[in-house]
């Protein structure tokens, strides 16, 4: 009897030591560091992945993965409690050799606007503190309602979203970004391609003829994007200017920063609005 009782105790400190935030944590996707850091426990974040610049003091710890895969020496030497992987970005094999190496891997993923606040949630309940996640969660909800509040029932403005421009890649309806287009009153003229990022021919641009044409894209800067298409006077985006480039950190990480960007991209909308109000005006 004092032996199922002595064991019974140890299961409960055992299953309590667990639920207990980690206190040492890395993450395998930049977005994955950043939202860490926003919901405040960028103190615990010890190992990050490649290009993990924002915030500033991202830049200054251990790089533990890059495109070629997972350092899993680097890793294990940072003595960490939980890596955090990404599930549409860290492929499978690297989650179950970390995993057969005894690391802590929780997947996390989310393919709409609306999961990042759920994200912020899981990530204080996993690192914590559980509430500067909540207050984080919380003011994403708030800004973004705003936001589909002022710009949602706008005019409808159509619009295609350039991710990559060789080959020439856009995003259908089932990404993120293309919710942050629709809560500033925008369609996306290919929201019903299959896939998350499908390629596309010009020829299916001209076809669809967006009033906007929207980079975001992390392979070229503004003056190229412009020059690219600039090549096509006939698209009537092209014909009245309506090129519009975003900074691609601000609409590309999903993350609260991606308020930044799409608050730009209202009012670059808003923009071709009144550009499209004046002319039928003259």
């Amino acid at each position: 009897m004092i032996r199922s009782a002595a064991l019974i105790l140890c299961l409960a400190c055992a299953a309590t030591a667990h639920a207990q935030p980690v206190q040492r944590v890395a993450t395998l996707a930049p977005f994955l560091a950043e939202l860490v850091f926003a919901a405040g426990a960028g103190g615990k974040l010890v190992g990050v992945s490649a290009f993990s610049d924002y915030p500033r003091e991202a830049r200054f710890l251990p790089v533990i993965a890059d495109a070629g895969g997972v350092n899993r020496e680097a890793l294990l030497a940072l003595r960490i409690d939980a890596v955090l992987a990404w599930k549409s970005g860290t492929p499978g094999k690297q989650i179950e050799a970390l995993r057969q190496s005894g690391v802590n891997v929780i997947v996390v993923d989310g393919d709409r606007l609306d999961d990042i606040p759920r994200l912020l949630r899981r990530i204080g309940e996993i690192v914590g503190p559980a509430d500067p996640a909540e207050q984080a969660a919380a003011r994403f909800e708030r800004e973004l309602g705003a936001v589909r509040a002022q710009y949602g029932s706008k005019t409808e403005v159509s619009a295609m979203l350039e991710i990559w421009h060789r080959p020439l890649m856009t995003i259908s309806g089932k990404h993120y970004m293309s919710d942050a287009l629709l809560a500033c009153g925008g369609r996306n003229v290919f929201a019903d391609y299959p896939g998350v990022a499908p390629e596309v021919s010009i020829e299916s641009v001209l076809k669809a003829n967006p009033v906007a044409i929207i980079g975001a894209g992390s392979a070229q800067d503004e003056r190229r994007f412009r020059e690219s298409w600039l090549r096509f006077p006939a698209l009537y985006a092209v014909k009245q200017g309506h090129l519009i480039y975003l900074e691609p950190d601000l609409i590309q990480r999903q993350t609260p920063r991606i308020l930044d960007g799409i608050h730009r991209l209202c009012v670059a909308l808003e923009g071709v609005r009144s550009s499209r109000q004046t002319s039928r005006a003259r």
